[in-house]
């Protein structure tokens, strides 16, 4: 297969330049970094953290090998958590 030829344009520089040209960039255009906190703020410095809770356990006594499963998927137990 023969080489593509790239057509007779301006240079990436140019592209460059003309771009910039366009599209300034303006002060508020750009993101600020957040700032630190100050010494004497009221408010604690991290968000207090909810304690761990394990996920509410499915009691799956009495659920016959082909009833649907209690756990809400809508397969039948065999086939979901009836391993």
């Amino acid at each position: 297969m023969p080489a593509k030829k790239t057509p007779a344009g301006p240079g990436k520089s140019e592209r460059l330049k003309a771009a910039t040209v366009a599209n300034p960039v303006r002060a508020e255009d750009v993101a600020q970094p957040p700032k630190p906190p100050k010494a004497g703020s009221a408010e604690p410095s991290t968000p207090a953290r909810l304690p761990f809770r394990r996920p509410q356990r499915l009691n799956f006594a009495g659920v016959g090998r082909n009833d649907i499963c209690p756990c809400g998927s809508g397969k039948r137990f065999k086939n979901c958590h009836g391993h």
